[in-house]
């Protein structure tokens, strides 16, 4: 099943101190670390941080976005060319002639493995007219096998287009199924659950409930669900809310049984760099739902793995044994059911 990831892409470049500034303190910058472990800069990238991890764990994933020309704008050939090395098709980004890839400062604390991020933005957002354009260009592609069924996962970034994009893609891709991502906190709860109900399934970010939501833990946001707190009809297409937390792992909520479940985190002695943990664990499940048939529960317990693995690191690149044993276990799930 193809994976479709439609989100920004953004340069991270990650300064590491070792530990962050108290005051108008001045720090001495132990290093700035490349992809491939090269004292110099490390740059990462962002939105395709999922998709790397879900390309490494055997799917085969597509980025929907907008992009300034890889062949004129070394940013946009820094992104292609990463995204590209872990398998990733970028034929769908619709390329802009104006603006710039968007960039993200990142002050990392070697003491905790925590981080600040100044994001600068200048390129211009997904249109819905494009993204049906790049779906009618993608479909066209595949036309020997238009049944097949695609996974898309939205960004919930400007989110009444998002919105429409999801509503043309349940009506246009004949065997869609969708994801959505809540996280950003300039989006009211009012806009965002409507995005949520077109979902199959709903990455909630803690952070998100607690600031727009007013809601402290992800069993009391749940039971808001289920006693129709919000008014919105959610069986119509959700199967399950997702809520990582931290540290704490992810609980999750099924609609089909109405259980809240919980799969904690392993600890880890020492966070290295916690810097797309999120993305990491989206991407894990990505992998896992592009199987098709494995359950929930092991598609999520692995995708703590995944990320709980990435803290311990630098960047998002898998080593061989742990990819072969989570390719594995998934596939087995699948065959299983388990």
């Amino acid at each position: 099943m193809d994976v479709i990831v439609v989100g920004t892409a953004a340069i991270d470049v990650v300064h590491e101190v070792a530990a962050y500034p108290e005051g108008e303190e001045m720090l001495r910058m132990r290093w700035q670390v490349t992809s491939n472990g090269e004292r110099a800069l490390y740059f990462a990238v962002n939105i395709g941080c999922a998709q790397v991890v879900c390309s490494q764990l055997g799917s085969r994933c597509r980025w929907l976005s907008t992009t300034t020309d890889p062949e004129k704008n070394s940013d946009a050939a820094f992104i292609h060319a990463d995204l590209a090395a872990f398998g990733v098709d970028c034929s769908l980004a619709s390329i802009e002639t104006e603006g710039s890839m968007p960039l993200s400062y990142i002050i990392s604390s070697r003491a905790t493995g925590s981080r600040t991020i100044v994001h600068s933005r200048n390129i211009a957002e997904l249109t819905c007219e494009t993204f049906a354009k790049q779906v009618a260009k993608y479909l066209e592609d595949v036309a020997q096998d238009a049944n097949a069924p695609v996974w898309f996962h939205f960004e919930g970034r400007n989110m009444e287009t998002v919105r429409r994009m999801m509503l043309h893609a349940r009506a246009t891709v004949p065997n869609v199924n969708i994801s959505v991502e809540i996280e950003f906190p300039r989006y009211d709860w009012s806009l965002a659950k409507t995005l949520a109900s077109l979902a199959d399934y709903v990455f909630m970010s803690k952070d998100y409930l607690r600031k727009k939501v007013n809601i402290g833990s992800a069993g009391e946001f749940f039971n808001g669900i289920l006693a129709h707190q919000w008014g919105e009809k959610w069986n119509q297409w959700v199967k399950a809310f997702i809520c990582p937390w931290g540290s704490e792992g992810v609980y999750y909520l099924e609609m089909a049984d109405g259980l809240v479940q919980h799969i904690p985190a392993a600890r880890l002695d020492r966070v290295v760099e916690s810097n797309g943990a999120g993305d990491t664990f989206i991407g894990a499940s990505l992998a896992g739902f592009s199987r098709g048939d494995v359950s929930l529960a092991l598609v999520l317990k692995i995708a703590c793995e995944v990320a709980t693995t990435k803290c311990s690191q630098r960047g998002s690149e898998i080593s061989s044994d742990k990819k072969l044993m989570w390719k594995q276990r998934l596939d087995q799930g699948g065959i299983h059911g388990a």
